[in-house]
């Protein structure tokens, strides 16, 4: 089954003002991805019916969600602070240091699909008390960049982590992937190797100074 990959750049020092106004600045980007994401659901409805009779998934469509999911994952990240260049609009990911991929595969199990909502259940519960526990370390992040400009590690990994998770339940729910979430897990912890896979979003991770 075709895992979602997602991973960023620890940025070992950070620009308090953009984290001051975070919230601020990213709700340009908040507005178009939920306006972006109503289409990403309709499709995944008419996905529904056609693996529901078919077995398979529709590409068109799915690389529409792809597209979508791609650009949630950056504005997410951003959001989240974990890290500080403003993502581009659209498709284009930029130079954010963001790594995240997910490749189509045709065939779905129907099973699973036509009852996907009541797979997702426990899922969900999980994603309720991991956003509690990002939602009280984001603001300990945000106070603690704003007084230090750093990040403590453990917070950062904790919130990328999370950011991860989000990402694959909505692949999940949006019927692109058969592939149950598991939070701590397709991350792409030792840097991104290799070409990108089809339906990627790659970015190369700034060069250390040397």
């Amino acid at each position: 089954m075709s895992s979602l990959t997602y991973d960023v750049t620890y940025p070992e020092t950070r620009n308090r003002l953009t984290v001051a106004f975070r919230i601020i600045l990213a709700i340009p980007h908040l507005i178009v991805s939920q306006v972006w994401g109503y289409l990403a659901q309709v499709l995944a409805l008419i996905q529904w019916v056609i693996v529901l009779f078919t077995g398979k998934r529709n590409e068109g469509m799915w690389n529409l969600q792809q597209s979508w999911l791609m650009y949630y994952g950056r504005v997410n990240g951003y959001t989240s602070l974990l890290y500080d260049e403003y993502p581009a609009f659209g498709t284009d990911p930029g130079s954010v240091p963001v790594r995240s991929a997910i490749s189509f595969e045709e065939s779905a199990n129907r099973l699973t699909n036509a009852l996907r909502i009541v797979w997702m259940i426990p899922a969900l519960i999980i994603a309720m008390f991991i956003g509690i526990a990002s939602a009280v370390l984001l603001l300990i992040s945000w106070l603690t960049i704003l007084f230090t400009g750093t990040q403590p590690r453990g917070m950062w990994d904790f919130l990328r982590k999370s950011a991860r998770y989000t990402l694959q339940l909505q692949a999940y729910g949006l019927l692109m992937t058969d592939d149950y979430p598991k939070f701590g897990e397709g991350a792409m912890e030792t840097g991104y190797a290799g070409s990108p896979s089809p339906g990627s979003s790659y970015v190369p991770p700034p060069p250390v100074p040397t």
